[in-house]
């Protein structure tokens, strides 16, 4: 172990030590909270049951509960058949729960002391976190056919006939906002009401695309890690881990962007995640409408391995819109299992033969079981009506869609800092085509498959109960990683064209930097390249700090430490550039201070290039 690792793991135990002294009280949380209120971080909050965040009728304005950064929520256990301890920002109320990477907000059991005595089998110890909405969903979970716009009451809760509309949802406003939540943390919670009547750890009820949601973890929960039921949220960089049930879950015709999302399944021989992602459309009918409508770019997906219960990958039915793309799917028995009633036309005929509602494209795909390895051993349902269509997907070179071992860099489902879900230099991820996202300016374009980048620090770190409490591997700041690395893609010219990202080298020492300028390459077409349009196809790179040219380079094999240069690159996992190429790339170390890249169009050349910032270990 480094030094610097050492030091941060000895800080988290000493917080950890003195944690019951920085708070100021223990505050137990009432019933219904109607008036804007803040939970702040000097207190330890504890829900007894259920607690609604309720606006009154004829209210001006929602009711806002505000969590600050680094509050702490528990729930109390439940006594005998009464209400797990949950809580429920009800219809046209907000939460504003917006933590930061340092100051994560974290909703736990009142058994958990957040320094590691609760661990990937600890469930069910109170429920969980549950906001509503007025978007539209499409049918309701009894199958009763009702008339627009529907509304249903949310699973996991029994309450008296006053307390109907707390738990309703659903409505005609996709636009509607709940509020934020952002790096939270939900752990160990899940209760079991009865048959396919559970709390998950998020529940997303009919919530709508002005609400904002990213960077959750869910951790340990007995039910579904994050659900679903219709609604438009757009949501990123979710982690569900050590669920019992699915990792992503959603139904009644969800309509949201999905990008940036982790599953890891655990190693339990009697109790380890059902499917990554369990994926409805409807109830009934089939074919209601709104009909569900998702893309999820950037996953990655691993399930129980070898030594947990069988599952699988991905599990499709009752109409679901299901396109995934750039994604990895590991260590799962099947990956995948598309029922008969997975599409449907508009009168609700089976048409299993068209990619309308399911694409799989640029994904990669590896089970631990290996003669599983193949199209058809990938198929959970080999004798259904949709055999065929699901195996084409892994058959048809056209999908594009890779069956080989991810090369990821460590999984590891116990506290012994092993996991580490990037890909390595040798991964198939780093190489081929990926897809292009919708030009929305919400999905973020990626040179890469999965969830995570190769060259830089996981987004998990710092703010989950897998970064603090030692599943993770941690990237230290000055051993394993010097800053933050750069990596954006742009249009270049000439002129006012000239792109010109910024970095910063910090600290006292001198750092070797590795500055790449890539258009040839993203341009070529696979396996060679990446497939990109429009590509700049010489690109000139310049780097200057308060102006002064510091070096410069035009093709990045003519340069006389070009071997260097390409072991630096294969140092921090990145892609390698084709030989005697015209991409530009400068191998400099820099001493402390503000510089900036500079990549221009050589002979008045214009188009699309990929600027990356490397710090070299």
């Amino acid at each position: 172990m480094n030094r610097g690792l050492l030091k941060s793991f000895a800080l988290s135990g000493l917080i950890a030590a003195l944690s019951g002294g920085l708070y100021a009280a223990d505050v137990n949380v009432g019933r219904i909270i109607n008036t804007n209120t803040t939970w702040t971080s000097d207190n330890v909050y504890y829900l007894s049951g259920y607690t609604f965040v309720v606006t009154p009728n004829g209210a001006a304005s929602p009711t806002v509960l505000t969590i600050q950064p680094g509050t702490v929520i528990k729930g109390r256990q439940k006594v005998g058949g009464g209400e797990a301890a949950a809580l429920v920002v009800t219809r046209g109320a907000q939460i504003n729960a917006a933590g930061s990477p340092s100051s994560p907000i974290i909703f736990t059991s009142e058994l958990d002391n957040l320094a590691g005595n609760l661990g990937p089998d600890d469930t069910n110890l109170w429920g969980g976190l549950v906001v509503l909405g007025r978007a539209q969903i499409n049918s309701r979970a009894n199958d009763a056919i009702v008339a627009a716009p529907v509304v249903d009451q949310i699973e996991g809760f029994s309450v008296a006939a006053g307390e109907t509309d707390y738990i309703t949802f659903g409505g005609n406003d996709d636009a509607d906002n709940s509020g934020t939540i952002r790096y939270v943390s939900i752990r160990h919670g899940g209760d079991v009401l009865g048959t396919a009547n559970e709390i998950n750890g998020l529940t997303l009820g009919g919530v709508g695309n002005g609400t904002t949601i990213e960077y959750v973890e869910v951790f340990a929960n007995k039910d579904d890690g994050i659900e679903f039921f219709g609604g438009t949220v757009d949501v990123r960089y979710l982690a569900t881990v050590f669920g019992k049930d699915d990792g992503f879950d959603y139904d009644s015709g969800w309509r949201g962007r999905g990008q940036f999302w982790f599953t890891l399944g655990g190693a339990s021989t009697t109790e380890s995640a059902d499917k990554g992602g369990e994926w409805d459309g409807a109830t009934a009918p089939l074919n209601a409408t709104p009909l569900s409508n998702t893309a999820i770019y950037n996953a990655t997906f691993i399930g129980n391995g070898a030594g947990g219960l069988n599952n699988t990958a991905l599990n499709i039915r009752d109409n679901a819109s299901a396109r995934v793309y750039n994604s990895v799917f590991v260590d799962y028995n099947k990956m995948i299992d598309i029922e008969n009633d997975a599409q449907v036309n508009d009168t609700g005929t089976a048409v299993p033969a068209t990619t309308e509602r399911i694409e799989l494209r640029n994904n990669i795909w590896w089970s631990h079981v290996a003669g599983n390895n193949t199209a058809a051993g990938f198929n959970a349902r080999p004798a259904g009506t949709n055999a065929a269509f699901s195996e084409a997907f892994f058959s048809d070179a056209a999908f594009n869609n890779t069956i080989a071992n991810p090369a990821l860099a460590g999984i590891s489902r116990t506290a012994n800092a092993g996991l580490d879900p990037r890909p390595t230099a040798a991964s198939p991820a780093l190489s081929g085509a990926v897809s292009t996202v919708p030009n929305d300016g919400w999905y973020v374009q990626t040179t890469y498959k999965g969830a995570f980048a190769p060259f830089a620090s996981t987004w998990l770190q710092g703010w989950t109960k897998l970064s603090n409490e030692g599943y993770l591997k941690q990237i230290v700041t000055g051993v394993d990683q010097e800053f933050v690395n750069l990596s954006t893609r742009c249009f270049v010219g000439t002129g006012d064209q000239v792109a010109i990202p910024g970095f910063v080298i910090d600290g006292t020492a001198p750092k070797r930097v590795l500055i790449r300028a890539v258009g040839e390459k993203l341009g070529l077409p696979p396996p060679a390249g990446f497939g990109v349009a429009g590509t700049i196809a010489d690109p000139v790179l310049t780097l200057k700090r308060s102006g002064t040219t510091v070096a410069t380079n035009d093709d990045w094999d003519d340069a006389q430490n070009a071997t260097e240069v390409a072991a630096a690159a294969a140092a921090v996992y990145a892609f390698s550039l084709p030989a005697g190429g015209k991409d530009a790339a400068l191998l400099v170390t820099l001493d402390p201070g503000v510089y900036t890249a500079i990549a221009e169009g050589k002979n008045g050349a214009t188009g699309v290039a990929l600027i990356e910032v490397y710090a070299i270990p």
